[in-house]
């Protein structure tokens, strides 16, 4: 039995989950920063990072697992498309850690750190995630 339309469904499912995810993320992020009463987005923030602990980051774990399955079991690493998109996903995934982190830390109280990047991070994801669709899609290289 061929398992690849199996991973790549599951890659392409966690995919949409997990950038989903991370979109609500930052616009939660960056609305409560605007927030002049902190205490009123506590709710939000903790919905919202309990949602990405249970959904969210196990969707990107599910994402490079079946990615890096994919990639063993096609021999295409070397290829420079692929090297570009898995950049891409890195930068996401630390984007991911950043965005867990602050919405726990504004959760708790304490004062947002790095409000450009939560800014901006919508924006960020968006091209992104343009360029990995455009990478897979044609495999310009």
């Amino acid at each position: 039995m061929n398992f690849h339309p199996w991973l790549n469904a599951l890659h392409i499912v966690s995919a949409i989950v997990w950038i989903g995810g991370m979109l609500v993320m930052a616009v939660v992020a960056s609305w409560s920063a605007l927030q002049s009463d902190k205490t009123s987005t506590a709710g939000l923030l903790l919905a919202v990072r309990r949602w990405s602990r249970k959904v969210v980051t196990p969707a990107m774990l599910l994402l490079w697992i079946a990615g890096v399955i994919m990639v063993i079991a096609h021999g295409q690493f070397p290829h420079l498309w692929l090297v570009v998109k898995i950049v891409g996903v890195i930068a996401l995934s630390g984007l991911h850690g950043f965005l867990s982190a602050t919405i726990r830390r504004m959760a708790a109280g304490e004062v947002m750190k790095g409000a450009g990047t939560v800014r901006n991070a919508t924006t960020l994801i968006i091209v992104v995630v343009a360029v990995i669709i455009l990478l897979a899609v044609f495999r310009p290289f």
